[in-house]
């Protein structure tokens, strides 16, 4: 019986992955011709994209709290899964871009995406590279954008959170933008990084609210930053 379950989970998993690389390749070329077209509904049609790639890969969003109006933010989310880039977004609001993993601007179209989108790359093996990013991250927040970071700089294998890199946090301080964090739960359960399969189910994404930099170093808003993940 135990053989045959995993059999059935192998072949279920199959079928989602070919149902959502065929969305995405199908989609995604049409999302970009209409953010290029329509720039102001690029980042409503994003979200609107990242939902339904959600629901492709058979999932559930379930959220908590409200996204604040009227500022922009450095957005710090936990790494779980490859699917963090689908969820995320699904709740935010306003103009957003993100500072991500040199190695995703290889990935044809999504890399297109990401260009457009103004995501800053970042190497985090190369500490010029990623002093650099962080600068240019700053120039984009300061012309009206919200900046999603992963904090931990790569997705956890137990299911625990990872130590924060300071990156980060150093973006906040120097543009005095507050800090959102926004944690999701239930990714590991679905489709964590040492496992292939996929496994449908709810993904809860709980807003908490902004953590205010004034005033504070960077390892403070280090530290209380990541208790709010773990409380």
């Amino acid at each position: 019986m135990k053989k045959l379950a995993v059999i059935v989970d192998s072949i279920r998993s199959i079928l989602i992955y070919l149902r959502a690389f065929i969305a995405f390749f199908t989609i995604a070329p049409i999302l970009i011709i209409v953010i290029l077209v329509c720039p102001p509904v690029r980042y409503k049609v994003l979200v609107l994209f990242c939902r339904f790639m959600i629901f492709v890969f058979g999932c559930k969003l379930v959220v908590n709290g409200e996204f604040p109006k009227n500022q922009f933010f450095v957005i710090m989310a936990n790494h779980v899964s490859f699917l963090d880039v689908f969820a995320v977004p699904c709740v935010l609001k306003g103009n957003f871009s993100a500072v991500a993993a040199s190695k995703n601007f290889q990935i044809p179209i999504y890399s297109s995406i990401l260009k457009i989108m103004k995501v800053v790359s970042i190497n985090r093996s190369n500490k010029e590279n990623a002093i650099e990013g962080i600068t240019q991250a700053q120039e984009v927040l300061k012309s009206g954008y919200h900046i999603v970071i992963l904090p931990e700089g790569t997705r956890t294998t137990t299911g625990n959170l990872l130590p924060f890199k300071k990156g980060g946090f150093h973006l906040a301080r120097n543009t005095q933008a507050n800090i959102l964090p926004i944690i999701t739960k239930g990714l590991f359960s679905i489709k964590p990084k040492n496992r292939w399969t996929i496994q449908p189910g709810i993904i809860e994404i709980n807003i908490l609210k902004p953590i205010n930099v004034k005033d504070k170093e960077v390892d403070l808003l280090l530290d209380e930053t990541y208790k709010s993940f773990i409380n």
